[in-house]
C-alpha cells in the first residue's frame, strides 16, 4: 500500500512515543465531500444573483412560484450549477408556505396535480427538497404519493429531506419507492449570525470527515454568503471537496449538471429577453454587492426581510 494512504496516530508511552499507521482513517479523509443547498431561492433577485455568484459546486433550490425563481434558475444553469425544486409543504405551525403548497387535507389527485405543477415550474431540476413540511413529511401515505410521482419521472429526480421535524418519514418512504434520497445533516444559518454560521460550517466538515460526506442547507442571506465565500476558499487546505448533491448519490456516477441548450423545457423568447440584464452584467467573484436594477425591482440595497428559518 502506498505511503500516502496512511495516517499517523501518536501513541505516548513511558519512553516516548511511536507512530501507528491507520489506513482506514486516511481513506475516509481523502473522500470527504460536502454538498451545500441554498434554498428559499426566488424571492429576491439581487441576493439570489449574489448567491449564484458564489464559487464552487453549490446546489440551488427554488420555490416554484416565487417571482424570480425561473429567471434565477436559468441564470444558475448558465453558471453550471445544479438546480432543485424547493417544494412548499404544510407545517405544524400556521406559517404560510406560499401558493400551490401541499397540505394534509388534499386528496391524492390534488396532491399529484399540485406537485406536478411545482415540478414543471422550475426548469432543469435534478431533485427536490421540502420547504417547511413538518406536518406533511411525517405522513407516510402523502409522502408515498409524492414519491410515486418522482419514481415515474424519466429523469430520475432525487429527494432531499430537509428534516424540519424529527418525525419525518420522507427518506424512508423515498427508499421504499427506490427514489434516490438523502437527509440534511446541518442547517448553516438557523441563527443569522456569522459566528454561528461558521460554527455550523465546522460541524458540517466534521461530519463529512467522520462519515465521508455531509449535506447542509443554507439560505440566500448576506451573512450566509459572506461566511461561505470565506470558508469555501479554504476547502482544499482542509481536504474537503464541495460537490453537487447528485454526486453524493450512488445512482449518479457523475454530477447532474445540464447545459441550458440540452434541457427539455424550452426557454421562451420573452424569458430570454428578460435574462439579458443579468447575462450581460458582470458580478465580481469575491464581493457581495448590489446589482443596479430598475427601481421597481428589489435589489440587495433594499432592506432585506429575513424570514425566520422554517424549522416547523
Amino acid at each position: 500500500m502506498k505511503p500516502r494512504h496512511f495516517i499517523g496516530l501518536l501513541i505516548f508511552g513511558m519512553s516516548g512515543f511511536f507512530i501507528v499507521w491507520h489506513p482506514v482513517a486516511a481513506e475516509l479523509n481523502e473522500r470527504s465531500r460536502i454538498a451545500i443547498i441554498i434554498d428559499d431561492m426566488g424571492n429576491s433577485l439581487g441576493i439570489g444573483a449574489a448567491a449564484i455568484g458564489l464559487p464552487g459546486n453549490l446546489t440551488y433550490s427554488f420555490l416554484p412560484f416565487a417571482l424570480h425563481s425561473r429567471r434565477l434558475a436559468l441564470l444558475a444553469s448558465r453558471h453550471g450549477k445544479e438546480i432543485m425544486l424547493h417544494a412548499p409543504m404544510q407545517a405544524l405551525s400556521d406559517k404560510p408556505m406560499g401558493s400551490g403548497g401541499l397540505t394534509v387535507s388534499l386528496d391524492r389527485n390534488e396532491v399529484v396535480r399540485r406537485f406536478s405543477a411545482q415540478l414543471a415550474a422550475v426548469p432543469g431540476i435534478s431533485g427536490v427538497n421540502n420547504h417547511m413540511g413538518s406536518a406533511l413529511t411525517r405522513d407516510p401515505i402523502m409522502m408515498g404519493w409524492l414519491m410515486e410521482v418522482l419514481a415515474r419521472k424519466p429523469d430520475a429526480l432525487y429527494f432531499i429531506d430537509s428534516v424540519t421535524t424529527d418525525h419525518s418519514v420522507a427518506k424512508k418512504v423515498a427508499d421504499a419507492h427506490r427514489v434516490p434520497a438523502l437527509s440534511r445533516d446541518v442547517f448553516l444559518d438557523h441563527e443569522d449570525s456569522k459566528i454561528r454560521i461558521r460554527e455550523q460550517f465546522e460541524l458540517l466538515v466534521s461530519i463529512a470527515k467522520r462519515r465521508g460526506y455531509a449535506v447542509a442547507i443554507g439560505h440566500p442571506r448576506v451573512n450566509t454568503l459572506k461566511v461561505l465565500r470565506e470558508k469555501l476558499s479554504d476547502l482544499d487546505r482542509i481536504g474537503v471537496e464541495l460537490v453537487p448533491v447528485s454526486a453524493l448519490l450512488a445512482q449518479y456516477p457523475s454530477p447532474r449538471v445540464f447545459p441550458v441548450k440540452q434541457r427539455k423545457l424550452p426557454v421562451q423568447i420573452a424569458e430570454q429577453k428578460a435574462m439579458e440584464p443579468l447575462k450581460t452584467r458582470q458580478h465580481k467573484p469575491i464581493r457581495i454587492r448590489a446589482i443596479p436594477l430598475k427601481p421597481s425591482v428589489q435589489t440587495a440595497n433594499d432592506k432585506i426581510q429575513v424570514r425566520e428559518f422554517d424549522l416547523f
